[in-house]
């Protein structure tokens, strides 16, 4: 039997080993199938389906669209003349995805490797846990079912992408205990250019910086956490998050408990008199040129 490969992330793609490179199909005919494939553990009634799809049509109409689009999907996916390699129906007529097929679906697989290690505390996981995560993660190539706005469709795509992000703060916390920041940053930056709100990831991100000597760059994510809360939702950001801006910004910074520091890194000084008069020169040369620019000779 060959192997039938859906990918629901990003969109609905269908490919079928020794067939089409791309078996194309109607939008409301993909989203059908995607729908078995979501809830693929029951089958479900040809009036509900005819109903959730069809819905704006009268009855007899849209079950017939139904029976049209079964008729379509077994011809592009089963074999001429098989029946119920990939879509079963019980006796009552109730249909569903055959899930004994020989069938590879990429929510599966993200699903399946990200939920068994999600709930594992993150300081008990090995390298190749984490690698397994990092590989199921890559499968998120974009929002599930793009293009579908119903409301089964908006549900489960805020499901997954609810998981998508846990995948990626469970890698963030990972890497900031085992010392590789820039993995650490960069995902956390991975989740927040999907969601921006998420204040505890800034504030993670700001201890990321001042861990690694970083004050600007702290400085400059509080401000960008800052405005983003402002542009959204019109609330400052949190107590936590400004006192740690308050931190970045004294001369002797001491980190949360929280950033699992070592003794020597608890205490960081960040500013010391030398900087500020350097800084206070380097302003003062800077006026001076800008005065001779428009020096008037007489």
């Amino acid at each position: 039997m060959n192997l039938l490969r859906i990918s629901l992330f990003g969109g609905v793609h269908i490919e079928q080993d020794g067939g089409p490179a791309q078996v194309k199909l109607s939008h409301t005919i993909l989203g059908l199938l995607a729908y078995l494939l979501l809830f693929r553990q029951k089958t479900h009634s040809r009036e509900v389906l005819a109903s959730l799809f069809w819905g704006e049509f009268p009855q007899e109409k849209a079950r017939n669209c139904l029976n049209t689009a079964i008729w379509r999907l077994r011809r592009n996916l089963e074999a001429e003349g098989v029946s119920g390699t990939y879509l079963i129906s019980t006796p009552m007529g109730d249909l569903g995805f055959n899930t004994r097929s020989n069938y590879w679906l990429d929510v599966d697989q993200f699903e399946g490797q990200v939920g068994s290690i999600l709930s594992v505390p993150v300081g008990s996981v090995s390298e190749q846990v984490i690698q397994t995560l990092e590989d199921a993660s890559k499968l998120y190539t974009g929002d599930l079912l793009e293009g579908y706005y119903s409301d089964w469709a908006l549900r489960e795509r805020e499901r997954l992408r609810c998981c998508y992000l846990d995948s990626l703060y469970y890698l963030v916390r990972y890497y900031s205990q085992n010392g590789s920041l820039a993995k650490a940053l960069n995902y956390g930056q991975a989740i927040l250019n999907i969601d921006p709100l998420r204040e505890d990831v800034h504030r993670h991100m700001m201890r990321l910086y001042l861990r690694n000597d970083q004050r600007t760059l702290a400085v400059r994510q509080y401000h960008h956490c800052r405005q983003v809360l402002d542009t959204e939702l019109g609330i400052p950001p949190m107590p936590e998050t400004q006192a740690l801006y308050q931190q970045a910004t004294s001369e002797t910074l001491q980190l949360p408990e929280d950033v699992n520091l070592t003794h020597q890194d608890q205490h960081l000084t960040i500013a010391t008199l030398q900087d500020v008069v350097e800084n206070v020169d380097r302003i003062r040369r800077s006026l001076e040129q800008l005065l001779e620019q428009f020096k008037i000779n007489p």
